[in-house]
């Protein structure tokens, strides 16, 4: 026994069945100022691993918000602002 649901071409909810449904991918991080990043985010976006992202917080070289004893999120655009300050500039 098969089950066919007809679909209906003048309703216009529903995408054709012909065409794929693009879809956004869950890793791309929203431009929001007021999103908070968790550690997989930051290790992304610094192209690092969460390992390193774990040590940076630890010697406090990165701002942290801790939620909880084990929730921790990042403003992304104060970690970039405490990066900066190791950033060196070559003298010629």
């Amino acid at each position: 026994m098969k089950f066919v649901k007809e679909l209906n071409p003048a309703d216009d909810t529903q995408p054709p069945v012909s065409k794929p449904v693009p879809m956004i991918a869950k890793s791309r991080l929203p431009d929001d100022s007021d999103h908070l990043a968790d550690l997989q985010d930051v290790a992304r976006k610094l192209r690092v691993s969460k390992r390193y992202v774990q040590t940076l917080v630890r010697r406090k070289v990165i701002p942290v918000i801790r939620i909880g004893r084990r929730c921790i999120r990042f403003d992304l655009d104060r970690v970039m602002q405490a990066l900066k300050k190791f950033e060196i500039h070559e003298v010629r």
